[in-house]
């Protein structure tokens, strides 16, 4: 009897960290991401005159709640500089008026170290882009990204997304 309450427990004991983890993960997915959409890059070359359009429905998004959207670029070793410079407009104000930016994003250190998460050839980065943005319920959304660089033909750059997420307590 006693070997058979010393199984269990073992059996108990290998149990309860794997519910534990498991409530975990449940939990940090609700409180996290609600909207994600990449381009791919054909050939990793993203043109000038190809503008990307994000549609964000607010069905989808909680009215009152506070959320923070993200900008992810994933480039490849074969991109030549350290940074960035894109064309942004969006409708994130409250008289649905587009708003422009021109936002310069660095992607490499000064010695050529690529920033971000990644490995072998692809490297993902998550820029900030707007913080504390409250979605009016009935309206969409549009965010509107071009690359601003010199060259025509960007080469190195694999993905492009945005993410919308709960906004984190600051």
């Amino acid at each position: 009897m006693a070997i058979m309450i010393r199984k269990n427990l073992r059996h108990s004991l290998f149990f309860i960290p794997f519910v534990v983890l498991a409530c975990f993960f449940f939990i940090s997915c609700q409180q996290g991401e609600v909207y994600s959409h990449y381009y791919e890059m054909k050939n990793a070359e993203w043109t000038q005159e190809n503008i990307l359009a994000f549609e964000i429905d607010s069905a989808s998004l909680r009215p009152g709640r506070k959320y923070d959207v993200s900008l992810e670029i994933t480039n490849n070793v074969n991109y030549k500089y350290r940074n960035i410079w894109l064309f942004i407009r969006t409708n994130f104000s409250y008289d649905s008026v587009y708003v422009d930016l021109n936002k310069e994003y660095e992607l490499a250190d000064e010695f050529g170290k690529w920033y971000g998460s990644g490995f072998g050839s692809l490297f993902q980065s998550s820029f900030p882009l707007f913080e504390d943005v409250v979605f009016e319920s009935g309206k969409s959304y549009t965010i509107g990204i071009q690359q601003g660089m010199r060259d025509e033909q960007l080469e190195g750059i694999e993905k492009v997304g945005i993410k919308v997420s709960l906004a984190q307590r600051r």
